[in-house]
């Protein structure tokens, strides 16, 4: 199984952040020797959400620190960025990792504290979003010999007419993926040859393994080559919120405390800002709590062998540690990288040499 530890900490205030993004570094690198094939990053923005907020940037960094993992941003918010913006981002990334990253494209956040910020609280992101990735992909393609590329939308002007750099390490683009949960979607991503990225694995009616048999149906009925139908295997699988503990009743004890305090960021009354905040926050919390698997290791264990099972090439790991307890946190990550991950068959991404790469494409 390819298995990633999606890092996405919060903040209760600013003197949390410095912290908790030098540690993350730390555990990423621990993820690594312990056998992960990707260090999972995402983007979120405001009131401590996502500590590192950019996932671009703490890449960047990760790439000099990693010697194998890839760096998977699950997902890169589509609706607030221009498409311009977002392919010398991924392309930057795609060069400093050696095509060892993999970026997945969404709408995002429908968080309204984060849309109203960027101006976009307004905008039709499903439609936004389609209209992006387009543009995305005639940059790609464009050869630089003709007048120009367009990358402009309904909401954004753009025309290109020299060359795009860096150029992607990879050839003719970086490893691209879309975040999706909706079965029209799936089965589309399916024919297109498009990596896809599937949501928690645990819902209110069981878990999702719908999915996995709509989009490999599709796969493999489309008439890819092998190496993209293998390409797209690798990412094919869920993220899995856990609440981990050395026994169960701990588990469970962290769990129920997790929901009492709102969560791993601000406490109720310590945000700072508009009351809305607070109810955001809370919405997000115990939606996040009420999708965890809570239980020791064993039990975290059995549901990822499940989950394999089932078809499941690839997993996100995500902790979830209560507020403020990095004992807690620390406990966590021991508890995945000595006693979770010996046991569900980790494996490793091939080194991007062995794939299409500009560099091979040149010699």
């Amino acid at each position: 199984m390819y298995t990633s530890i999606h890092f996405s900490p919060q903040s209760r205030d600013a003197r949390d952040d410095a912290e908790i993004i030098h540690t993350i570094v730390d555990q990423a690198i621990r993820a690594e020797a312990a056998g992960c094939a990707s260090i999972g990053l995402t983007e979120h923005h405001l009131a401590g959400f996502n500590t590192y907020v950019d996932p671009f940037m703490l890449g960047a960094h990760l790439a000099a620190r990693l010697e194998q993992a890839y760096v998977s941003v699950t997902v890169a918010q589509v609706a607030l960025e221009h498409p311009l913006r977002l392919v010398e981002k991924i392309n930057l990334l795609d060069v400093l990792t050696r095509g060892r990253s993999m970026v997945a494209l969404a709408p995002g956040s429908a968080s309204r504290t984060e849309l109203q910020a960027f101006g976009a609280e307004d905008l039709d992101r499903n439609r936004v979003t389609a209209e992006r990735i387009d543009a995305m992909l005639r940059a790609w393609e464009w050869d630089g010999e003709q007048p120009g590329v367009d990358v402009g939308t309904s909401v954004d002007r753009g025309l290109v007419e020299a060359r795009i750099n860096p150029a992607s390490y990879r050839y003719p683009r970086p490893l691209i993926g879309r975040a999706t949960r909706t079965p029209e979607t799936i089965a589309r991503l399916g024919r297109e040859g498009t990596p896809a990225i599937f949501g928690q694995w645990l819902t209110k009616d069981g878990d999702a393994r719908d999915q996995l048999g709509i989009y490999t149906d599709a796969l493999l009925g489309a008439g890819h080559d092998q190496e993209t139908v293998d390409e797209c295997l690798r990412w094919l699988g869920f993220g899995l919120t856990i609440v981990v503990a050395p026994t169960q009743a701990q588990a469970e004890k962290n769990w129920r405390e997790y929901v009492e305090v709102g969560g791993e960021g601000p406490q109720p009354g310590r945000l700072g800002g508009a009351a809305a905040w607070e109810k955001e926050w809370t919405h997000r919390e115990v939606a996040r709590a009420s999708g965890s698997l809570v239980g020791d290791p064993a039990r975290i264990v059995e549901e990822i062998l499940r989950m394999k099972e089932a078809g499941s090439h690839a997993l996100r790991l995500i902790p979830a540690v209560v507020a403020g307890r990095a004992e807690d946190r620390e406990e966590t990550f021991s508890l995945i990288f000595d006693e979770i991950l010996p046991h569900i068959g980790t494996q490793q991404l091939p080194d991007p040499a062995q794939v299409r790469s500009r560099v091979a494409a040149a010699v």
